[in-house]
């Protein structure tokens, strides 16, 4: 019976992160309610299972790890991090798979903890993809960024000259104090290759936020949605745009990175693979 309760979650898990996905690709924004219904029908899904069955930590489990999702995430928006929409979709990942639901799920943490190590590792390649694409869209600001990392190529080629140096010196340490060969440490020197792609990466990051998701737009032409400067990641209500329609002038908005995708790719992931930890062991 717990396999069958996995599969209705599973499916209300597609359905819904799948529904946000789409939606925040195509508009940026998702509708408040959607978090909301995929909790309630978590909740009412494990309650019931949890009657039937006679054992009530199905909708126990359900609501402790679900507070502590949507409270990990409501932290990550006051932060100013990402959207209030994230949070609320965090909690519901958190009340639908507080456990496995009955599929075999290769992992060395508890459950909770692999679906929160999956989901960062998802996002960061996410963002990493996300972020190189919407560079490779505008070759304008392409462009730009290679006369700026130009720029700071001595800075680059300093840090991880110093570091290589530093690696080289490790191996040779351990190779005299330990009698290691040296071969069985060339995997060492992959880390400053990996440094230089991290420093990179780091600053390709904030020159694309800083580029192409902030822009300064006249009051006219604000959205119910925009989120300002100023603000968390909530969007402008209809009353706040027609006020700041009747100020005039021009304010500072901001884009982020569409992000709702990440959690109907972490749920099918972890139920499908397992810990992605186990790729490093």
């Amino acid at each position: 019976m717990l396999f069958e309760m996995g599969l209705i979650l599973l499916g209300v898990s597609v359905a819904g992160f799948g529904l946000a996905g789409y939606w925040d690709l195509k508009t940026t924004e998702f509708p408040d309610w959607l978090p909301y219904v995929m909790i309630a029908l978590a909740l009412g899904i494990r309650g019931v299972f949890s009657f039937l069955t006679g054992d009530f930590s199905y909708i126990i489990y359900s609501i402790m790890i679900g507070m502590a999702f949507l409270g990990f995430g409501l932290l990550l928006y006051w932060l100013k991090q990402w959207g209030d929409g994230d949070a609320w979709l965090l909690g519901a990942m958190g009340f639908l798979f507080p456990d496995s639901g009955g599929f075999a799920v290769a992992t060395l943490l508890p459950f909770p903890l692999t679906l929160l190590f999956n989901f960062f590792f998802i996002a960061f390649f996410y963002l990493l993809v996300y972020s190189v694409a919407l560079g490779l869209k505008s070759p304008k600001v392409s462009r730009k960024f290679l006369g700026e990392l130009s720029h700071a190529r001595r800075e680059f080629c300093g840090l991880v000259g110093v570091f290589a140096l530093a690696c080289v010196g490790l191996m040779g340490y351990v190779t005299w104090q330990f009698g290691m060969p040296v071969w069985s440490l060339m995997y060492v020197l992959a880390f400053p290759p990996l440094l230089l792609s991290v420093l990179v990466f780091t600053r390709y990051g904030r020159f694309v936020e800083n580029n192409l998701f902030k822009k300064m737009i006249p009051v006219s032409i604000l959205r119910v949605g925009d989120v300002l400067i100023k603000d968390r990641w909530r969007g402008l209500t209809e009353e706040e745009v027609r006020k700041l329609k009747k100020k005039g002038g021009k304010v500072w908005i901001k884009e982020g990175i569409r992000f709702a995708p990440v959690f109907v790719i972490t749920v099918l992931v972890t139920l499908m693979w397992g810990n992605l930890l186990m790729l490093f062991i």
